[in-house]
């Protein structure tokens, strides 16, 4: 890297930090998340910028929006990042990524293992999200609508057994609407897996979501605060999926009929988005 392509570097604890510095006579800029440092250059080059560990680059006005970007970026380990759905002035929202299944890229917008975090929560908490990405997390509604919203995306779904064995279903399209339209769920194209298209069997496609303080099910009562299901989801009156039920195995049926019957067979549950 030449002198005259470097305006500056100095330290920043956040990409947004970093990007706010790229103003005039910025024509793109580095950020090095271990180092927490920030460089900004004059002038796009390609010479020596794959051989430096830990810097990625970006133009002002690209930041990752999601896993898949990071993933195209370079990035090429399953963690924990910082992504930026509401653009590079917001604050980032940290999301668990995978970047070894299905050509990598996916965004976790759910994710159980042991049961640590209740998802027997309210209306607010699951527009909001809850749990930690690295470990028991619902990411929030607002950002699933955000990250969905052109109506580009896969979903994919897996259950861990307690016998080790993983199951999936990949689902071409995938969106939520906004929470003006109850967060109401779309789903596309064909199926494909594991586990059984079992989302689309019971018709949940085109369904609101429904919490035990909010009933948009069409069954005659409100299926989240059933004392068997007592979650967030999309129902329909009531359900053949459905990864948000107790973790008390005793109490959690059907998480995806007919493929997994009981919680008594789970041992862990992931959903994860990608743009096509």
């Amino acid at each position: 890297m030449s002198n005259e392509e470097l305006v500056g570097q100095h330290d920043a604890h956040s990409l947004s930090e970093c990007a706010a510095t790229c103003q005039k006579d910025c024509g793109f800029f580095g950020y090095n998340p271990t180092l927490k440092k920030c460089r900004t250059h004059k002038k796009a080059f390609t010479s020596g910028m794959s051989d430096e560990n830990g810097w990625r680059y970006y133009f002002p006005e690209s930041p990752p929006s999601d896993c898949k970007d990071l993933r195209d970026n370079g990035y090429d380990k399953s963690d924990v990042y910082d992504i930026y759905p509401y653009g590079i002035k917001s604050i980032p929202v940290k999301v668990h990524c995978n970047i070894d299944i299905m050509g990598g890229g996916w965004t976790a917008i759910q994710k159980r293992f042991n049961g640590s975090v209740s998802f027997d929560r309210n209306w607010t908490d699951y527009k909001n999200g809850f749990g930690k990405p690295e470990q028991e997390v619902w990411i929030g509604n607002d950002v699933i609508d955000q990250l969905t919203k052109e109506n580009t995306s896969s979903l994919y779904v897996t259950i861990t057994l307690q016998n080790g064995t993983t199951l999936y279903e990949m689902y071409d399209g995938f969106s939520v609407s906004n929470e003006a339209g109850e967060y109401q769920l779309f789903l596309a194209g064909p199926a494909s897996g594991t586990l059984g298209d079992s989302m689309r069997s019971h018709d949940l496609s085109g369904m609101s979501f429904s919490t035990p303080d909010r009933d948009n099910d069409k069954a005659g009562y409100n299926c989240a605060f059933d004392s068997n299901k007592r979650g967030g989801w999309w129902f329909n009156a009531c359900h053949d999926a459905f990864l948000n039920g107790q973790w008390s195995p005793a109490r959690w049926s059907y998480p995806w009929s007919p493929t997994v019957q009981y919680g008594t067979s789970v041992k862990g549950t992931t959903m994860m988005i990608r743009r096509n």
